[in-house]
């Protein structure tokens, strides 16, 4: 990664790094050693809910403070952070009422599987937490009207191509998505072409993208920002609509 990246791009921890960044954050913003890394205040405000996303499958978060994505496991409380480079996948999930926290890093193959098995035992048996099941449409699936969704996306190194004038049973084209990397980064990987299952008109759910990415779908979610842009949010990422 760049240096123009960081810090997502230049931080180097074990999952017992992570795991210690997590603690301080539980014990108020002080280092194991006593030494205060963060304001008390600067804590708190990690963990206060600032704004709401219109992807809430991707890390399953309801919100976002400053920095921490924020969960709500049927009532339980707690904060984390999902992250992603080419092949690497971290999680970190975090739980103040039990203090307890469970971080995973990963290098390949099925990460999002991997942290779906382990996290919803862990998180179960230190802290009694219930994760959601995973992200699936429902067995009959809406008819949805594709037409204001159609489209190329575009954000950095990236172009999401939407086709598909409709779906469900009266719909007259099957919706599909490839998601294409260009410029700087047209050589990390070949494009994703994948199939869209709607759950509602702006709510869709991905085959094809590969288990690292999700554990049988990835949701693929459209919205428009407050100056009319459409945007398509993939792994957390929008991407304003282009043509």
């Amino acid at each position: 990664m760049p240096r123009s990246a960081g810090p997502y791009g230049r931080v180097i921890a074990s999952a017992a790094d992570v795991v210690r960044l997590a603690r301080m954050h539980l014990d108020g913003g002080v280092a194991a050693d006593g030494t205060r890394v963060l304001a008390p205040a600067t804590v708190a405000a990690m963990r206060r809910r600032e704004v709401d996303v219109p992807d809430k499958w991707t890390v399953s978060a309801d919100g976002w403070g400053l920095g921490w994505s924020l969960y709500d496991w049927s009532g339980v409380p707690g904060f984390g952070h999902d992250g992603a480079s080419i092949g690497q996948y971290a999680y970190l999930r975090v739980v103040p009422q039990a203090g307890a926290a469970v971080a995973l890093l990963t290098n390949g193959g099925g990460a999002r599987l991997l942290y779906a098995a382990l996290f919803r035992e862990l998180l179960d048996e230190l802290a009694g937490v219930t994760m959601p099941d995973a992200f699936a449409p429902p067995a009959q699936p809406p008819v949805v009207d594709m037409t204001p969704l159609v489209g190329t996306y575009r954000r950095e190194g990236v172009v999401i191509t939407v086709s598909g004038s409709g779906s469900g049973s009266e719909g007259d084209g099957a919706p599909r998505l490839v998601y294409e990397f260009v410029d700087g980064m047209k050589d990390f990987s070949p494009p994703l072409e994948m199939d869209l299952t709607p759950l509602s008109d702006t709510v869709f759910a991905a085959s094809g993208a590969g288990p690292s990415f999700s554990e049988d779908w990835m949701p693929v979610v459209f919205s428009t920002l407050a100056d009319g842009t459409g945007c398509c949010y993939i792994g957390m990422r929008a991407a304003p609509k282009t043509a």
